[in-house]
């Protein structure tokens, strides 16, 4: 690859670099993708536990508030790339879809259909792709000037940063292009892992593993209410799991880039006692005890009430990464660095997650289709 000069590389072999080529004829253009690790869309092939939930159903207006106070930010990307498109994409060709509960899956529950679908469409676009390919350096010039891990160099007239985030850093999602970026004095939030479990001290719910409660409400506490529980929180509701060593489900893991080590998180569980399974009515009973032995009925209630925990971390396996790219930075109308012309940013490399349910490759799909938009008006 060295002497070479593309008019898109594209850096990250993942979701939303696979999209973005997916859905850009390169024509008689050079479009690279260079994928740092040995092989393309590893973490895309652990979505949804195998089986890729590729979006949510329903109204795309229904999503704004699905990525927090990045939403708004989002808003474009997703009512002109929205989920109803990217449906009628994949079914178009050839891929069937089944929705359950507004989940949206491919009918054969396998992440490589998926995967491969979109390697077929970008191999179809003309994109050259590239494995093994880990990029060091990142140089403005007249043009981008990339070089490699493995000392090729070469020149790109427009970089897409599709490089993920930093959960899972053997599928290539390491972290380094975000220092790259913040060489190049692009503005970047702090990187951590969201989607992830949640470990507390003094788990007392180990013999609990594998039950799950509907209708909890978790809340998060902020570093400023350390010891009050009444600084400043974020307050998910829904199904809570229990593990050996911690907390799981759709609620904790939708609020656990909130989550902060040391800090508080409160489970309010919204249930009678006796609606709760017995071997956790037990538990809870065995913690109200006082010193006497006998359950002190309003601590047990309290219990009930808000069961606060002090967080000892956050599994740093989150399915997604919190924070990237800041959204300002980026003209949403078509994802180019505001300050970098022929730079873009794309997918979870920006400082935007959802929730659990499809919602992230949503994005992904989102803002590589505006992004694709551009560069396919820059190529005619």
């Amino acid at each position: 690859m060295s002497n070479v000069i593309a008019d898109v590389a594209v850096i990250g072999g993942g979701a939303s670099g696979l999209m973005l080529a997916a859905n850009l004829d390169i024509g008689d253009a050079v479009g690279i993708v260079l994928e740092g690790s040995a092989v393309l869309g590893s973490k895309l092939l652990m979505s949804g536990g195998g089986h890729c939930n590729i979006t949510h159903g329903g109204s795309i207006k229904d999503f704004i508030n699905a990525y927090g106070n990045e939403g708004q930010a989002l808003r474009r990307c997703l009512y002109s790339h929205s989920n109803t498109e990217l449906m009628k994409w994949f079914e178009g060709i050839g891929i069937e879809l089944n929705d359950e509960d507004g989940r949206v899956f491919p009918a054969s529950m396998r992440a490589r259909d998926i995967l491969d679908a979109l390697i077929g469409e970008a191999a179809s676009n003309l994109w050259q792709i590239e494995t093994g390919t880990k990029v060091v350096s990142l140089i403005k010039d007249d043009d981008w000037v990339i070089r490699l891990e493995n000392g090729f160099e070469f020149r790109s007239h427009n970089v897409v940063i599709a490089c993920g985030g930093i959960t899972y850093p053997e599928t290539g999602s390491d972290g380094s292009m975000h220092g790259l970026l913040a060489e190049l004095g692009i503005g970047v939030s702090e990187l951590r892992p969201a989607l992830a479990p949640v470990y507390v001290r003094d788990y007392p719910y180990a013999e609990l593993a594998g039950v799950s409660l509907s209708d909890v409400a978790v809340t998060a506490f902020g570093s400023d209410a350390a010891t009050t529980c009444k600084g400043k929180a974020a307050r998910m509701t829904g199904d809570i799991l229990f593990t050996h060593d911690g907390f799981s489900g759709p609620a904790i893991l939708n609020i656990s880039k909130y989550a902060e080590a040391a800090e508080k998180i409160r489970l309010s569980y919204n249930k009678e006692l006796e609606e709760l399974p017995k071997r956790m009515q037990r538990i809870l009973k065995d913690r109200a005890r006082g010193e006497s032995g006998d359950v002190k009925t309003k601590l047990l209630a309290s219990l009930l009430d808000h069961d606060d925990f002090t967080v000892d971390r956050v599994d740093e396996r989150g399915m997604v990464t919190a924070g990237g790219v800041k959204l300002d930075e980026i003209d949403m109308k078509t994802m180019q660095v505001k300050q970098s012309d022929g730079l873009y940013v794309i997918g979870e490399a920006l400082d935007a997650d959802g929730i659990t349910g499809g919602y992230n490759l949503q994005m992904c799909w989102s803002t590589a289709c505006t992004c694709a938009d551009d560069l396919r008006s820059k190529l005619q």
